[in-house]
């Protein structure tokens, strides 16, 4: 999935103060009473970055979203959720879905999503090779209402992360396929890319994200191209938000544009949690060392 990783450019802070705690639990509160009438949403960040959480972390992922279409915005409040882990020090697991109400406020949940992701090597502080991952994910055709798509669609992704200048800047790249296949018809393949960037903006918890890609991977029959730009606050290596506006062009019923932009706004809140960590130990800021790099547990 679209990892929004806070951890990889803060110091260890995992004794986070109680008056922490409590603004986690508010936003969590918030967040879960705000439930969908329909959703089609990018997540707030899509380019994936070379890196997985310390072995035993479980980090949790939500986001909401509205969107205008050649009208008035329009607010589709859904709760979207990604939770994973990573089982040692390379391998990660992911899963998520939507839920909410339709437009006949029944029970509405979009196509469960389920990710793998293996680290090759983790990308270290100015150096000139990129840390390297491998992801794997696929939605499955079963869900209900307006969120969910008649459809399959699975991916495989390189993942390439640079670190610049004391984290200053990262980029990150991914490239790979993927294959789009609606109940009954014929399956796409397309190639898939992304790139994004993360640049420390006046202040150490402040951060200007955006990025280009070739649709989420894990929604069925996205545009060829598409856009998210927007303000990364990392008050805590346990806590980030994301606020992200994105463009990308609308698509009719055959997946041809209709020559009108699509405009979102989304606010996505990562946590993260140390549950399973090796004999109870912190989990470390910069997630775990990869199959092939030298541990330093």
């Amino acid at each position: 999935m679209k990892q929004i990783h806070a951890v990889e450019i803060i110091q260890n802070t995992s004794n986070a103060n109680n008056g922490t705690r409590r603004n986690i639990s508010i936003l969590i509160a918030a967040v879960l009473s705000m439930l969908a009438t329909e959703s089609k949403a990018v997540r707030p960040f899509v380019t994936d970055d070379a890196r997985i959480v310390d072995e035993g972390q479980v980090e949790a992922e939500t986001w909401l979203e509205a969107g205008h279409v050649g009208g008035d915005w329009s607010p589709f409040p859904a709760y979207n959720v990604m939770i994973g882990t990573s089982v040692n020090q390379w391998l990660e697991l992911i899963a998520g879905v939507g839920v909410g109400r339709d437009s006949n406020d029944e029970l509405t949940y979009s196509n469960p999503a389920f990710q793998t992701k293996i680290l090759f090597n983790k990308a270290e502080i100015d150096s000139i090779m990129p840390g390297f991952a491998f992801g794997a994910g696929a939605t499955f055709d079963t869900g209900r209402g307006d969120m969910h798509d008649v459809g399959s669609n699975y991916y495989i992704i390189g993942m390439s992360t640079w670190r610049f200048n004391d984290d200053k800047l990262m980029l990150h790249t991914n490239y790979g396929a993927r294959m789009d296949r609606e109940r009954g018809g014929p399956q796409r393949i397309t190639p898939y890319w992304g790139i994004g960037f993360d640049l420390e903006a006046f202040h150490p918890e402040a951060r200007l994200i955006g990025e280009v890609f070739a649709g989420d991977p894990l929604v069925l029959n996205e545009p060829k191209y598409a856009s998210q730009f927007g303000i990364r606050w990392l008050p805590s290596d346990y806590l980030n938000l994301d606020v992200t506006f994105g463009l990308q062009p609308e698509l009719d019923e055959g997946r041809n544009e209709t020559g009108r932009l699509e405009f979102t706004g989304q606010i996505g809140i990562r946590m993260l949690f140390d549950v399973f960590t090796p004999g109870g130990k912190p989990g470390r800021a910069e997630g775990a060392d990869g199959l092939f790099s030298n541990p330093s547990y």
